[in-house]
């Protein structure tokens, strides 16, 4: 599968992954998600806009681009303004956005676990007996993941910031951390199946590379979701973690799939 076939089916899954908790009656697991994630978001929200906007405005202070000179001087201090403004308030957004997003999973991380076990046992027919020390590992695996996606991703912003400040570039930088994020994000819902197979971080991360287009996909439709006003944070982890986990199912099983035919192919008919 190459990567724009691997995009296709981390933004197609969301559609299957509707269909199959409307076929299978799984409507229960968006309860749990509701008020915890509900309250994050909107208290987040309005905090990093608040604060975005205090920020920009010391900032533009701090350079003197206040626009305090009259005539065409006094223009060019506007235009100047606007653009740093609008660059700080981007990366600002983006970067506050990324920890929101991150805190959101940790908090949702038990129910999100569970899911995609439900997943993976209706699909594959496997059972997998409740076990609370397995349990309690798996969940503290998805947090560390989780954290260890945070760190990485701080550094790439971080590490991007040093051409925000270029007019032009800074906008092809806000566009390269949208996919940043975008692929974390999806490789935090990929985990949740890789628990089950006893990968380690590393291993998973392995698989997610390889499949980079499934965790940017899901990623992006897991932010689009989040920019419809509460209904899309009620939906956003419950349908992404599906929407994963039957995409990881399905890729596993093509692989598996070609590796037999490439392996029977050795042999004369």
């Amino acid at each position: 599968m190459g990567f724009w076939t691997d995009l296709g089916t981390g933004i197609s899954s969301h559609v299957r992954a509707f269909e199959f908790i409307a076929k299978h009656k799984l409507w229960h697991y968006f309860i749990y998600p509701i008020v915890i994630l509900a309250v994050l978001w909107i208290a987040g929200f309005w905090s990093i806009m608040g604060l975005s906007d205090w920020l920009v405005e010391k900032a533009i202070e701090w350079m003197g681009l206040q626009a305090t000179d009259e005539g065409w001087l006094g223009w060019l201090e506007k235009i100047g303004s606007w653009i740093v403004g609008f660059a700080l308030k981007i990366v600002f957004i983006l970067f506050m956005s990324s920890y929101l997003k991150y805190i959101v999973l940790i908090v949702c991380s038990p129910i999100l676990a569970l899911l995609s076990e439900r997943i993976d046992e209706i699909v594959s027919g496997k059972t997998y007996p409740f076990n609370f020390a397995q349990f309690l590992h798996d969940m503290l695996r998805g947090i560390r993941v989780t954290l260890r996606n945070l760190f990485l991703e701080t550094l790439i912003i971080i590490g991007c910031l040093l051409f925000a400040w270029i007019p032009i570039i800074n906008l092809f930088t806000a566009a390269f951390l949208y996919f940043v994020a975008w692929y974390f994000m999806g490789f935090a819902m990929m985990d949740y199946s890789y628990e089950r197979k006893r990968f380690t971080i590393s291993q998973g991360a392995q698989f997610t590379r390889k499949h980079k287009g499934i965790a940017i996909g899901n990623g992006f439709i897991f932010s689009m979701l989040l920019l419809i006003p509460f209904l899309g944070i009620c939906l956003a982890p419950i349908l992404s973690v599906v929407a994963a986990t039957l995409a990881v199912l399905e890729t596993e099983a093509e692989e598996v799939k070609k590796s037999s035919t490439a392996f029977t192919g050795n042999f004369p008919r």
